[in-house]
């Protein structure tokens, strides 16, 4: 068996730095929140309702986007993504914190903003689920 010195091996160089990936599942994760809960929600005109009528006055699955073609798409879009959205966006977010902290000395700045868009779009999803139209629009879905 022949031993091939250290310079003939061939050098593979893996970057293992992706700020834009961060950015992209951040964005991917609120999307159920945005597409499946707050647009219909501002579209169909239901923020517009009297302050005495209840949310579950209105039937979200013959409002748009439920009642069109795609509205089995959306409604299993909702369904799997709105669970697990919080527990992608906390997993983006500290793992961007982490990029940053482990690869500090040689991230360009578009990295750095990138990671911190991707935290910032991460700890905001978590941090929405505490305000009351996410309380409403939650029920209301799984009402």
């Amino acid at each position: 068996m022949a031993v091939m010195p250290p310079e003939a091996h061939p050098a593979v160089h893996v970057d293992r730095r992706r700020p834009g990936l961060a950015l992209v599942v951040a964005l991917l994760a609120a999307a159920p929140y945005a597409l499946c809960l707050a647009l219909p929600y501002y579209v169909n005109g239901v923020h517009l309702r009297p302050a005495d009528e209840t949310i579950y006055a209105y039937d979200l699955g013959t409002m748009w986007p439920y009642d069109t073609a795609l509205g089995g798409v959306v409604a299993f879009i909702a369904v799997v993504g709105v669970p697990t959205a919080p527990f992608i966006s906390g997993g983006v977010a500290m793992w961007s914190l982490f990029m940053v902290w482990a690869w500090w000395r040689t991230l360009t700045v578009l990295e750095v903003v990138l990671y911190a868009t991707a935290f910032a779009v991460g700890v905001a999803t978590i941090a929405w689920l505490a305000t009351p139209l996410a309380t409403d629009l939650l029920m209301w879905f799984w009402d």
